[in-house]
């Protein structure tokens, strides 16, 4: 897609010229008067997912940002050029407090758990303490992968392809119980999630629960707890010195920990939910120390960290398995240049981690409201901007002259999916809001008489002609169509 002018050279001064196919050497470090004009320009340059052609970029600041969308906390690192050229902290730990968020606040990582829980079978597996490729069945004892055509392995378990059940894992409240891992895996009280069985295909399903199958497995090949093995053979070698799985840190750790928020804003009960199922969604950890986690991943699949990870143990783990998903990273992206990410959500927190497989550049956002996953997209888009990444540029869209004579036939209340999207006119403005555009009305931009968009997302709006009289039906397309209708 063509770019608009001023975002083109918003690139190219960035530097984009530099190839982003090349191998990165370690160099020295810029500069800091360098780096801090770097920092500043990323904290007042994000930018929404959507740029109309020949418009200029609305200003907004990462500040201004997270009080849009209600998110206290925000923890960043960067890499460049095989390093962490910086960290930075925004916000408070707990809404209304003071409390500062620092580069050593611990947030829950989520599903970034998965490729650490990767890491790990693949280190053991290296050292012949297990096969990856062996039925899990031959190890568990106290409970048993349901019987099937084809046998689950480590291997297909971290790759989503065991045929594990789609479910996601929403965690528990402080004032409720918590199930331990056997009670997960057979659904039983306190659990709240179903037995964990299987289909009978193997093509890629998402699951959470086979990464708790997977824990149950290393636990029993091990005869150790997943959390000390993970601290041994990953946190521990790599100097992740901040960072632990656990369903809640302890008393020396919880003190450092930014509590979770809800989509309003607001401190959760306890201040997070607790996480038994440590493999896909228990981990703790910072910015900084998961920017280490993603440098030592770059440097075993470039032969470099020999000691940790062979070069083939990494590149296997950054290779398609199955729908662009590696051995616990997700490996789809648009640039040209290779990459690794994940990122991860629980109630009340939201995470990434990026970054390029030769370029030695990457980015960790850690954040601690549950809204926060645009204000991560936006933030990510400042650092691409800034650094010439060839991922996370804007969408350029084309406007036309709205038919503003065509309004009030749009207004209205649309059910679409699960949610209601509300339509009104402003003036001389189109407006609509709903739980999937964020907290506040969004300008509808005109593509056509009866198609639109909105800069806030990655979004556009069909309406369906209906003879001059009021629309009654809708499309949203929002990464698939979404069929709407009026309601009464």
């Amino acid at each position: 897609m063509r770019a608009a002018a001023w975002l083109s050279a918003l690139w190219l001064a960035a530097g984009v010229a530099q190839a982003q196919t090349q191998t990165y050497t370690h160099t020295a470090v810029p500069p800091q008067a360098q780096i801090q004009a770097r920092i500043a320009r990323v904290e007042q340059g994000l930018l929404l997912p959507v740029v109309v052609q020949g418009q200029a970029a609305p200003a907004m600041t990462l500040q201004q940002r997270m009080a849009y969308w209600r998110v206290p906390g925000v923890s960043v690192a960067l890499i460049n050029q095989g390093a962490i050229e910086w960290s930075r902290a925004y916000g408070v730990t707990d809404a209304g407090g003071q409390q500062a968020v620092t580069p050593e606040t611990l947030f829950q990582a989520g599903s970034v758990s998965k490729p650490v829980t990767a890491a790990l079978v693949m280190r053991l597996a290296a050292a012949g303490k297990l096969d990856p490729d062996e039925d899990v069945n031959l190890r568990l004892r106290d409970w048993q992968v349901p019987a099937g055509a084809a046998a689950v392995t480590a291997r297909t378990l971290l790759s989503h392809t065991a045929g594990m059940p789609e479910y996601g894992l929403t965690g528990y409240a402080a004032a409720a119980s918590t199930p331990t891992l056997l009670q997960v895996l057979r659904g039983e009280a306190p659990a709240t999630n179903p037995p964990v069985t299987r289909s009978s295909q193997h093509d890629y399903a998402y699951s959470s629960l086979g990464y708790v199958v997977l824990q149950q497995y290393l636990e029993a090949v091990m005869q150790q707890p997943f959390a000390a093995l993970a601290q041994a053979e990953v946190l521990q070698p790599l100097g992740m010195q901040a960072s632990l799985f656990a369903p809640s840190p302890p008393a020396p750790q919880a003190a450092l920990a930014a509590a979770g928020h809800d989509l309003d804003g607001a401190v959760l009960a306890g201040r997070w939910r607790r996480h038994p199922e440590l493999a896909p969604t228990g981990l703790w950890s910072t910015a900084t120390d998961l920017a280490r986690f993603a440098l030592a991943v770059q440097d075993a699949a470039a032969g470099q960290n020999r000691q940790w990870l062979a070069p083939s143990v990494g590149k296997a783990m950054l290779t398609p398995v199955s729908n662009e998903y590696g051995l616990g990273f997700e490996l789809d992206h648009v640039g040209k240049a290779a990459a690794f990410h994940h990122s991860g959500s629980t109630i009340g927190y939201k995470a990434l981690l990026f970054a390029y497989t030769q370029t030695g550049q990457g980015a960790v956002i850690l954040t601690n409201g549950d809204s926060a996953w645009p204000l991560i997209e936006e933030l990510m888009r400042s650092i691409a901007a800034e650094y010439g990444w060839e991922d996370y540029r804007p969408i350029v869209r084309t406007a036309a002259p709205a038919r503003t004579d065509l309004f009030d036939q749009f207004t209205g209340q649309f059910k679409v999916a699960n949610t209601t999207l509300r339509i009104s006119r402003v003036g001389e403005k189109l407006m609509v809001a709903g739980p999937p555009l964020g907290p506040a009305a969004l300008e509808l931009i005109a593509a056509g008489p009866y198609d639109y968009f909105v800069r806030e997302k990655d979004a556009t709006l069909h309406f369906d002609a209906n003879q001059g009289q009021p629309v009654q039906t809708l499309t949203l397309h929002d990464g698939r169509p979404r069929p709407g209708k009026r309601l009464p």
